[in-house]
């Protein structure tokens, strides 16, 4: 074979995986709730599967939907909320609990068929407080069937060990925004928010150390492989990692965000691992990114939207996004 014809099977080839690559991601499915008067769709959150079988979606206006069948069908489910819901968690396909604004927290013992009247938590602000300083709660963890965490904003972590019955704050040392916590175990976990926040703790969050991210963007999201190897993802395409239990943590250079100008870089929403090495992030204008060698390089992924994504589950054969105008996108690795 000459040059020039082992020069196209190879560009064949690249484009062959290329188009294989992009084709992984599809949206599966438009939520039509409406949010304001032209008619816009509402915006979806986040989404959590317990296993492969049995999932949820929540967002704005207190959607709920939940499939029973890997997502072939998603059904809606009633609540009392009818304000944004940012996060939900289930224990196991029956216990689970959900946070909505208003910094309160909603539990179902049901799969969701019936989620409490009025919330197991929360935070009662003072009278005549600002709206802008009305507490609010981001993200829930709960790495055993007891022990849980919750964050939200002005430093505020709470806590329970009683699952979900009774919860009591814990000092973190800031005041910063709190975005999104997560666990190993009930042991080791990590908080990130404003202005590059990290804070870590490996006793159960009765004591929490700074880290130093070496960033003042604000953090969103992080997802651990370890308790030695975790990602954090931020602003303006900002994505970090530690391979010693965040003593340092790196800025990983991803050249297809590096090639926009510093405030067009889109922002990092979500970050999630099926195993050691494969990982996705999602982000402003349908960004999606994909690793095959646990975090250290990254491939831009054709998402097939220019929609925000905002949450992002990925469990084994269950990988899923969600974002604006009511989307949900499917991975599916041939």
């Amino acid at each position: 074979m000459n040059v020039s014809a082992r020069f196209l099977l190879y560009a064949a080839f690249w484009i062959l995986l290329t188009c294989n690559v992009q084709a992984q991601w599809q949206i599966v499915r438009q939520d039509d709730t409406k949010c304001d008067n032209k008619g816009s769709r509402c915006d979806l959150n986040a989404v959590f599967f317990a296993d492969k079988e049995n999932g949820w979606i929540v967002g704005d206006r207190g959607i709920i939907r939940a499939t029973q069948n890997e997502g072939e069908r998603w059904s809606a489910q009633e609540s009392s909320v009818k304000t944004a819901i940012s996060d939900v968690v289930f224990l196991n396909k029956k216990d689970g609990f959900l946070v909505a604004s208003g910094a309160r927290i909603y539990r179902t013992l049901d799969g969701g068929n019936t989620w409490s009247a009025d919330p197991i938590f929360q935070i009662v602000a003072p009278k005549n407080v600002a709206k802008q300083d009305l507490p609010e709660l981001y993200s829930l963890a709960f790495p055993s069937k007891k022990k849980g965490w919750v964050v939200g904003t002005e430093g505020r972590i709470f806590h329970t060990e009683d699952g979900g019955q009774s919860w009591a704050q814990q000092e973190s040392g800031t005041k910063e925004e709190l975005v999104h916590v997560r666990f190993i175990n009930d042991k080791y976990g990590w908080i990130v928010g404003g202005k590059g926040i990290i804070l870590f703790t490996e006793d159960s969050g009765r004591t929490w150390a700074k880290q130093t991210s070496g960033a003042q963007s604000h953090l969103y999201h992080i997802d651990a492989i370890s308790k030695k190897e975790a990602v954090i993802v931020g602003d303006g395409g900002l994505v970090l990692r530690t391979e010693n239990g965040g003593l340092s943590w790196d800025k990983v250079k991803i050249d297809i965000l590096d090639s926009f100008k510093p405030k067009d870089r889109p922002s990092l929403l979500s970050v999630a691992f099926v195993n050691d090495d494969l990982g996705f992030i999602i982000g402003f204008n349908g960004t999606v990114l994909r690793t095959g060698d646990g975090g250290k390089t990254w491939l831009q992924q054709e998402s097939g939207t220019k929609q925000n994504l905002y949450g992002l589950v990925a469990k084994k054969k269950a990988i899923w996004a969600v974002g604006g105008d009511g989307l949900i996108l499917r991975y599916q690795d041939k």
